[in-house]
């Protein structure tokens, strides 16, 4: 007989080429009128960021561009952002970009809904309850941080990387739209597949949940080997293999890019609930 398990998500996912002109439909079925949008500049030099703005214009939702996002996001810029809202005072919080911009995005909710700065929550199961919407919304397809229940910062000070687990940290909304991945640059898009590679490996290859070493009334996220994380990893392995070096040689490769936005999610499932090994 099998171990209980429990498998959890973001609280809604929309997915496909185009589903980024969903978004205002989502603010306002959420009741959003103000909305802090996390991204970096490199994003707003493409026009994403604009892209992202104008469903949420046409919804009549007031929104604050940050454009303090980096590749790996500092303790910092988390403070940036932090102080941002809290003079702002969103209805919700947007992380547009890579896994940097969504962790970005979620430091900045929890710290703006339980109060403290991000080495408050460091560690398993810190949060004391739900945090501010967040919706996140990928540009690369690898570390299904749309889905996912942690985030990840920098200190450079003490050289470390610190982080929290937390099932309050999924997204409310994850808006995954291929399209948004056509300019991720080939060596970016490589090794984010890959990220979601391994994602999906380690998910696979984890301990069972029956000999999980903490009892399931213990875990918080990461809950060993079950049936579904297995399926969702084996499927983001086969499209891993089937999708990527296409991604990577050619952007523009519609098939190929949306093979791998799916990738990504599976794996990002996958990995933030059976839970990760040595590699990560």
């Amino acid at each position: 007989m099998g171990a209980t398990w429990t498998f959890h998500s973001a609280g809604q996912i929309i997915f496909g080429p185009g589903a980024v002109t969903q978004l205002g439909e989502v603010a306002t079925r959420l009741g959003l009128r103000q909305i802090h949008l996390i991204s970096d500049p490199i994003l707003d030099r493409a026009g994403i960021v604009a892209q992202v703005r104008e469903p949420l214009r046409q919804a009549g939702v007031e929104v604050l561009v940050d454009l303090g996002g980096e590749p790996e996001p500092t303790l910092a810029a988390a403070l940036h952002c932090l102080e941002r809202a809290r003079a702002w005072q969103p209805d919700a919080i947007i992380g547009l970009g890579g896994g940097s911009n969504m962790d970005l995005a979620k430091l900045t909710a929890k710290c703006f809904t339980h109060g403290g700065q991000p080495g408050d929550y460091t560690g398993d199961d810190r949060l004391p309850g739900p945090i501010l919407p967040l919706i996140c919304i990928p540009t690369t397809a690898g570390t299904g941080s749309e889905v996912s229940c942690a985030d990840v910062y920098t200190d450079p000070e003490q050289g470390i990387k610190l982080g929290s687990i937390s099932n309050y940290l999924r997204p409310r909304v994850a808006l995954i739209d291929p399209l948004l991945t056509h300019s991720c640059p080939p060596r970016v898009t490589a090794d984010s597949g890959i990220d979601a590679l391994v994602h999906a490996i380690e998910a696979f290859t984890a301990v069972d949940n029956a000999v999980f070493p903490l009892p399931p009334g213990l875990r918080s996220c990461y809950q060993g080997r079950h049936p579904m994380g297995v399926a969702m990893a084996r499927e983001a392995i086969t499209l891993a293999g089937k999708h990527l070096e296409q991604a990577v040689r050619n952007g523009t490769n519609a098939v190929a890019r949306e093979g791998m936005a799916l990738a990504a999610l599976y794996g990002g499932l996958a990995f933030s609930n059976v839970g990760v090994a040595l590699v990560h």
